[in-house]
């Protein structure tokens, strides 16, 4: 058993990462040898975890990788054991999944299928794949020359997807997305990945059924032919990518506003139909006042919705609302590290307790959004798609524009998720910290628990997040293109991520 962790300054406790992981060596009751690798400064969980594998296959030519995160099933080490042996010696094979990209419509009774694509939430592989890592990166201008993605039935029709996540992790040597070149030495080497059709590993702190009940029973269905299951694989990239291919009646943010104002005639009817309170908050702390910029976007809400009531919230206002009407959080509230951890934090409680639509200072609007919100009861603008590929996620909700009801469940959720994981360290830096605790990760985290989601309305980020961080500065600079003209004319709002608060995550800790 190979066990390696980062350097963890819990506290400035530098004995604390040891002390843990001296917990779990004891802990261990079957023969084996045991490795440490240890790093004595942190240089970031992702950074940790891809020397940990490079270390762990230069000693050894085949075995399982199961980072802290994900919890494994009682078959995940047998599934595991069975098929690197198997396939020992099949050099089409690179990569062993865990864990299922999407439920698929199985055809047979196989206990896995072989895909184009790679999963990490707990996997196997052999020496044989990450000698070549390396090499493999050094080839990419190669590669993209011999337009291997443009040549690929499942990869085309999303290679511009592709090429960002590999050329900005690539190009740039940045070890902490080793995940995205993973991918592309996949890719690169013609390797398949086995995927069980049941997920055999889960997230930890995600709540699950699965108690690690025995599902294979030690006998596994092996599949006939070794061929990519070309129409999971698209499917898949068609979810993550939120680009349409072979899912034809798939809805995008245009047709879901086409429905809407399609289902009225009159505009009494969006009146009638409006749930949500015609309130618009928004919070700067800071006693000096928001500067100018950001006052000229705020008049853009005030002037689109004339008839609804503008509440500025400052630090003042924040701390007399929060005395009066959740004066139980103000403990937690206070604990936060962070400035913004606080700024997320209070846009929830405002929103539970009032009402109304939350937006952040740095967006503009451009259209009144009666027509988005009507018939809802909770609003959640989604962030652009880049996001979600640069963090490797299927989505992510953001909570720079939200709009609910009083007391709607699914605020209720959020504010319950920060007081239970207020004191979780994701390890994986500041930034991260914030998003998993207060931030988009959270929201989208609990959205993914969250039963009834039929009582959430996700509005595309076509609407209300239209451009992408490089597409905002290409705006602010004069350098317009026809593409991003016609993302601005069909959007509702534009989000600008000035992100001011990344600053804090190095300094500026306390109020």
């Amino acid at each position: 058993m190979y066990i390696s962790s980062d350097f963890w300054e819990s506290g400035k406790d530098e004995s604390k990462n040891i002390d843990v992981c001296s917990e779990i060596i004891e802990s261990i009751d079957w023969d084996c040898n045991v490795k440490t690798f240890f790093q004595t400064q942190s240089i970031g969980y992702q950074n940790s975890v891809f020397q940990a594998i490079v270390w762990f296959f230069e000693n050894e030519t085949e075995g399982i990788v199961l980072e802290s995160f994900y919890i494994p099933s009682d078959d995940f080490f047998g599934f595991c054991s069975q098929l690197l042996e198997k396939y020992r010696d099949d050099v089409r094979i690179g990569h062993i999944a865990g864990t299922g990209f999407s439920k698929r419509d199985k055809k047979n009774n196989d206990s896995y299928y072989f895909s184009v694509l790679s999963n990490i939430q707990g996997w196997a592989s052999w020496s044989r794949v990450w000698k070549n890592f390396n090499k493999q990166l050094k080839l990419y201008p190669s590669f993209k020359r011999a337009k291997v993605l443009d040549n690929s039935s499942i990869f085309s029709p999303f290679k511009i997807q592709w090429k960002h996540q590999f050329e900005w992790a690539i190009l740039n040597r940045k070890t902490e997305f080793w995940r995205i070149m993973h991918q592309y030495v996949l890719i690169a080497g013609n390797y398949l990945s086995i995927v069980p059709d049941t997920d055999l590993t889960h997230y930890a702190y995600i709540k699950t059924k699965d108690t690690g009940i025995s599902v294979f029973n030690d006998k596994l269905t092996h599949p006939l032919f070794i061929v990519a299951d070309a129409i999971s694989d698209l499917k898949y990239q068609e979810s993550y990518f939120s680009i349409p291919v072979i899912t034809t009646n798939k809805p995008d943010g245009y047709s879901f506003i086409e429905k809407k104002l399609l289902s009225f005639t009159r505009t009494s009817a969006v009146n009638e139909r409006m749930k949500i309170p015609r309130i618009i908050h928004q919070i700067y702390e800071d006693p000096e006042g928001p500067p100018e910029f950001l006052l000229s976007l705020a008049e853009t809400w005030k002037k689109l919705h004339p008839e609804w009531e503008y509440r500025f919230w400052n630090r003042k206002a924040i701390y007399d609302f929060m005395e009066l009407t959740c004066p139980g959080f103000i403990p937690y509230y206070q604990s936060y590290p962070f400035n913004v951890q606080r700024w997320d934090a209070i846009r929830y409680l405002i929103l539970y307790h009032i009402g109304g639509i939350y937006v952040d200072l740095d967006y503009e609007c451009l259209q009144s959004l009666d027509t988005l919100l009507m018939d809802s009861t909770c609003c959640m603008g989604m962030e652009p798609a880049i996001n979600s590929i640069i963090h490797l996620r299927p989505m992510i909700i953001g909570n720079a524009l939200m709009a609910a009801v009083p007391k709607h469940p699914y605020m209720a959720a959020v504010i319950e998720d920060m007081k239970a994981n207020i004191s979780i360290d994701y390890r994986q830096g500041d930034s991260i910290q914030i998003m998993e605790t207060t931030g988009p990760f959270m929201v989208t985290r609990v959205y993914e628990q969250f039963k009834k989601k039929r009582d959430i309305t996700l509005l595309s980020g076509d609407l209300v997040a239209p451009l992408t961080m490089n597409e905002v500065q290409m705006l602010r600079t004069g350098k317009v293109t026809k593409k991003l003209e016609e993302k601005v004319e069909k959007a509702f709002a534009i989000h600008y991520f000035f992100g001011s608060w990344t600053s804090q995550t190095n300094e500026d800790r306390a109020l």
